[in-house]
């Protein structure tokens, strides 16, 4: 079954380095284990069949905001991403409990 997580307005930082993650979805991705605090996350793009992006899923040092870095900019420079544009998030869970994500950019069509 596919559940949206979330939606982003892409601020500077998130076209310059890395994409945070609203702090209450921080339960739609995978726990970390055995105190790593860096998971790598395969995600589906949704506009390119076969295409997969390796990020990287760690929450920053204060502890607190859960970001999404490793190809995240390889997937900005690919989608000719700007600020103000946006990415939408979702999961999939299949009937054997397999977890799936897929994410899907989309542009700021309000120009600001």
């Amino acid at each position: 079954m596919e559940q949206f997580i979330f939606s982003k307005s892409l601020p500077e930082t998130a076209i310059a380095k890395r994409l945070c993650i609203p702090i209450d979805k921080l339960n739609q991705f995978p726990p970390f284990v055995g105190g790593n605090r860096i998971q790598n996350l395969i995600v589906e793009d949704m506009e390119e069949q076969g295409v997969l992006w390796n990020l990287r899923f760690y929450v920053q040092d204060n502890g607190k905001q859960p970001v999404l870095a490793g190809q995240w900019k390889d997937f900005v420079k690919r989608k000719q991403l700007q600020v103000g544009d946006g990415v939408l998030f979702y999961r999939n869970i299949d009937a054997n409990g397999q977890v799936t994500y897929k994410m899907r950019p989309f542009r700021n069509l309000m120009g600001v």
